[in-house]
């Protein structure tokens, strides 16, 4: 739950997305609302800002939690999660396929 209150206008803004940012489903396919996500969770500092919001289905963001990074199985290395409004390879769903492991 966001500490911080979104905006109408911002929460208008994200909403135009219309499909979840992380696993890319359809609010008006899986028929439930699609939910803002802070994409850097305010507990590790992330703002209340158009560039760190997007939509997401419940599932993506109660896996996501405040999740920043996980571990790539096969190297162990750390590595930083998809960011839905920068990248363009996305690990998130990686590790929801059990391609990534979440630390």
């Amino acid at each position: 739950m966001s500490k911080s209150h979104i905006s109408v206008k911002r929460h208008q803004q994200i909403t135009e997305q219309s499909r979840s940012r992380y696993c890319q489903s359809q609010q008006h396919i899986i028929g439930i609302l699609l939910t803002a996500d802070h994409i850097i969770s305010e507990s590790l500092g992330g703002m209340t800002t158009l560039e760190n919001l997007c939509l997401a289905c419940w599932d993506c963001n109660l896996i996501k939690g405040n999740r920043i990074t996980a571990i790539e199985p096969q190297t162990g290395i750390t590595v930083r999660l998809f960011h839905p409004n920068r990248s363009r390879r996305n690990i998130f769903v990686g590790a929801m396929m059990g391609y990534t492991s979440l630390a």
